[in-house]
């Protein structure tokens, strides 16, 4: 079933979309703690094809699908030809890749890691000018950190929050496209799903694999300097017998206890001591019904190949819905499950 579809458009922090655009949607698309995209063209004749509708930097796109607000995010690209002018955007995380920590911020005491998050976005949305609608209230998720950031060094907000949710024991992190609130996921977001199958209706299939980053040791440093250095060595036998003795080094001055670097050691190689794996999968929009999963869900794969075969539960990190000659099709992004 082909569902309704529309874009919209609104001022920069505007709360409601307040002008129905008839747009070819390209596509758009979700990732995990990432902003996500969208590309669509407007006809450069049509009356609603104007500087004070819809313009990069002061306009964001707003996608309702079957009455539902489903995506939104600024415009921050167009490119006028003689027949269209196509447009693209980001999602509303893309905000805070041009957002910067001006004031010293001082968490040395220890404050919960999704609090520290939540007064980075505030911490801009504060200055003059800086608001851009987005709402930070909720809750704690118990897990402290202790960390200052100091002004002269500039911190980008948004890399100061992907570090804290890519700490151990730290969390997913989405903005809501309807309601525009900061909602992270305390430890993961999405849930394995016994019922969620991919197998029957694949329309495309592509897997990459790749192992320029794959390490069957991680040497790990700390903080200290010379022979004082916090240092240690982390291996997976069963890598090293597969693929041989590979390295990577792990930086992290901040870090000031042993058994601390020993753990982010860890994480680092539970998640490179096997190759880089990301399988796409093209399926229709009812196979499941789009948005009957969710960034972070676990489902189950099964894909006959005579180079590979697959058969187990990948983690979905993201999705992208396209229209391609009217007929529109989702390309899911699976990952293996570390």
């Amino acid at each position: 079933m082909t569902a309704e579809t529309v874009v919209y458009t609104t001022l920069i922090g505007g709360d409601e979309p307040i002008e129905e655009l008839p747009a070819e949607i390209i596509s758009y698309g979700f990732r995990l703690n990432r902003p996500g995209h969208i590309r669509f063209a407007l006809s450069v004749d049509h009356p609603k094809c104007r500087r004070d509708v819809i313009w990069p930097g002061t306009h964001e796109a707003v996608v309702v699908r079957n009455r539902q607000i489903v995506w939104r995010g600024p415009i921050l690209a167009a490119r006028e030809g003689e027949r269209f002018v196509e447009f693209a955007g980001e999602g509303l995380l893309a905000y805070l890749k041009r957002w910067y920590v001006t004031s010293d911020l001082d968490y040395s005491a220890g404050v919960d890691i999704v609090t520290i998050a939540r007064n980075l976005i505030d911490h801009h949305q504060d200055k003059a000018g800086g608001d851009f609608g987005i709402d930070t209230s909720g809750s704690e998720t118990s897990r402290t950190h202790q960390h200052t950031y100091y002004a002269d060094e500039l911190k980008n907000v948004y890399e100061a929050v992907i570090e804290l949710a890519e700490r151990d024991n730290g969390f997913d992190f989405r903005i809501d496209p309807e309601t525009r609130r900061f909602i992270p996921s305390y430890p993961r977001a999405g849930m394995r799903k016994p019922d969620l199958l991919w197998e029957d209706g694949i329309r495309g299939f592509t897997r990459d694999i790749d192992t320029n980053a794959q390490a069957s040791q991680i040497l790990a440093v700390g903080e200290g300097e010379g022979d004082s250095m916090l240092r240690t060595a982390r291996q997976s036998s069963s890598a090293v017998a597969e693929f041989g003795l590979t390295q990577s080094v792990y930086t992290n001055k901040s870090v000031s206890r042993f058994d601390t670097l020993i753990q982010h050691a860890d994480r680092q190689l539970q998640t490179l001591r096997s190759p880089r794996q990301q399988v796409q999968v093209t399926v229709g929009p009812d196979n499941p019904t789009v948005f009957s999963y969710r960034i972070g869900d676990e489902g189950r794969l099964v894909y006959d190949s005579p180079y590979d075969s697959v058969s187990e539960y990948r983690r979905l990190v993201g999705f992208d819905i396209t229209w391609t000659e009217g007929i529109e099709q989702v390309t899911l992004y699976l990952e293996p499950i570390l």
